[in-house]
């Protein structure tokens, strides 16, 4: 295999794959899910932080394709409870 279709092979296979991620970004928006960078800046918090939560209970996450996402309403909900307590 020349070096030009070693390129081009590769070229390929990255585009399949960002096409592969882009098409997963969808189902999660479609199923009214957020993904760990979109929780970490709604709360402002940490990896750890997040870790923290979901070994806790307080926030359960599915994974799709190797990637953690969470519900929507959960989330909301979590924000609503940590706003109370804030609050009091």
């Amino acid at each position: 295999m020349e070096m030009n279709d070693k390129v081009n092979l590769l070229i390929n296979v990255l585009a399949e794959m960002m096409c592969t991620k882009k098409q997963e970004k969808f189902v999660a928006h479609e199923r009214n899910l957020l993904d760990t960078n979109d929780v970490k800046s709604m709360f402002r918090i940490s990896d750890r932080t997040l870790r923290r939560w979901r070994s806790r209970g307080l926030l359960k996450s599915v994974i799709i394709v190797g990637c953690l996402y969470y519900r929507r309403e959960d989330v909301m909900s979590l924000m609503e409870s940590k706003f109370r307590d804030e609050i009091k």
